[in-house]
């Protein structure tokens, strides 16, 4: 993560904003604002604000931060009766076939209903 002050500050200097104008709008005084280009750490309300007044995206201060990653593996459930667990992507086939199933399943039983509403249609 990046030091917040330093690029907003940057960022204020680049696009040519006056830091008296950002600091009024933000709802602080101009010497807070100078307080905050060197503070290691803002409340997150005034980050946003800021960021919203002066234009900046949030995601320039969290650029390099690496994204946390669920993997779908080994996920464990409790059922009824013991323990459930299922690794995803281990048996693609057996998943293929089951989903496969399924649609023809679903497919017979919209068979069955049209046949008792008497609306059967050929497929």
């Amino acid at each position: 993560m990046k030091h917040f002050g330093a690029v907003l500050k940057k960022h204020i200097e680049t696009n040519g904003l006056r830091k008296g104008d950002v600091a009024q709008a933000a709802g602080i005084t101009y010497n807070y604002l100078s307080n905050i280009f060197n503070k290691e750490s803002i409340d997150a309300k005034l980050m946003e604000k800021l960021c919203i007044v002066a234009g900046l995206s949030p995601m320039l201060i969290f650029e390099g931060v690496p994204y946390p990653q669920k993997i779908n593996s080994d996920n464990h459930a409790e059922a009824i009766l013991g323990a459930a667990s299922i690794s995803f992507g281990a048996n693609e086939a057996l998943y293929k076939a089951l989903l496969d199933e399924k649609e023809r399943f679903i497919q017979s039983l919209q068979a069955q209903i049209a046949e008792l509403k008497g609306t059967k249609t050929e497929q």
